[in-house]
């Protein structure tokens, strides 16, 4: 054998060798340690299998179709596996939490027609056949009513990602102590209701879906009076309005945007088509949202929409009671 052959040949054992080791490092970190382990499915969980179980025994004798749509709704979130999530430790003790409740006043009638407990519905998005969900709190002494109540929808903020499995947002008001309530959830002035939205998704796009398919669901079981419908939001929540509104506009009597989260391409035609709608808009003087609401604002009057704003001198960005209960205030003085 030549030099060169020599040569040629060792360098192409090195190259093997080279290749061969970098392979099995890249395999390695692949399936090694790296990787964190998979959660259990939900089904696969034994505290979410005994609430599950319990509520299931609820729904087979239970006559009244909105409560047991609601046992059955609470099944269908617990075992929800369309969305590819998995519960955490935190989901689990919340369902603990939430077997509790069933075991002593979630499974009975009037702990849904007084303080802040919703009733949860579930229904499959025609659009991407996966689960959704909505909070339902009804009016105050609700029967079968033979006049119309009013109807109201909010827009959740954002959790920053928490909310987007639904265990996390739909198990928090079914605790032995419920979570804190905002004000038309205290109030239960008419229907209301709380859509899951996808989670934080800003309400864009199949988070946008959910809201329209939410809305036909409720429709479909309920008569409201259409001169007294009403949409609000909070944040991500004001935001999603701003822009949910613009596509339902005939529905609505008035709307309100609490520190909207707008982003910084809103323009004057879409302030324009609130002209003939009142809109109320309350926004944070320090917050980091101020510049555009500002912006919103002044776009507003200039389109000569029926605007009631304030800028809270002081404040960061907070869902103040105070406020949300002026907004329930003002919402009753408007009708179509």
């Amino acid at each position: 054998m030549n030099t060169f052959a020599f040569i040629v040949k060792k360098y192409a054992l090195l190259l093997a060798i080279v290749v061969t080791y970098l392979t099995g490092h890249a395999q390695s970190a692949a399936t090694g340690s790296s990787e964190a382990p998979k959660l259990p499915l939900a089904s696969d969980r034994t505290d979410i299998q005994q609430l599950v179980a319990y509520l299931r025994t609820l729904a087979a004798s239970e006559k009244n179709p909105l409560l047991k749509r609601h046992f059955e709704s609470v099944i269908q979130m617990s075992l929800d596996s369309t969305h590819g999530l998995r519960p955490d430790d935190k989901h689990i003790k919340a369902a603990i939490g939430t077997l509790a409740f069933f075991q002593s006043e979630g499974a009975k009638w009037e702990t849904y027609l007084q303080g802040t407990r919703p009733l949860i519905m579930a229904f499959k998005s025609k659009t991407d056949k996966k689960n959704s969900y909505y909070w339902l709190f009804l009016p105050n002494g609700y029967t079968r009513p033979k006049t119309k109540f009013p109807f109201y929808v909010e827009l959740h903020g954002s959790g920053g990602g928490t909310n987007n499995p639904p265990w996390h947002m739909l198990y928090d008001y079914l605790q032995p102590k419920p979570a804190g309530a905002t004000a038309q959830m205290s109030r239960r002035e008419g229907f209301m209701v709380l859509p899951w939205g996808r989670g934080d998704k800003g309400y864009r796009d199949i988070a946008e879906t959910d809201i329209f398919e939410c809305l036909q669901d409720f429709d479909s079981q309920f008569k409201t009076d259409p001169k007294r419908q009403y949409l609000y939001g909070f944040s991500m929540g004001g935001g999603g309005t701003f822009r949910i509104a613009q596509k339902t506009i005939a529905r609505w009597a008035a709307v309100g945007l609490y520190s909207a989260a707008l982003g910084k391409n809103v323009t004057f035609e879409e302030a324009a088509t609130f002209k003939a709608m009142p809109v109320w808009m309350v926004w944070g003087e320090k917050e980091w949202l101020n510049a555009e609401n500002r912006k919103l604002k002044d776009d507003f009057l200039k389109a000569g929409v029926q605007l009631w704003w304030k800028e809270i001198e002081g404040v960061e960005h907070s869902y103040l009671g105070e406020y949300q209960e002026q907004l329930m205030d003002w919402l009753k003085t408007k009708t179509k």
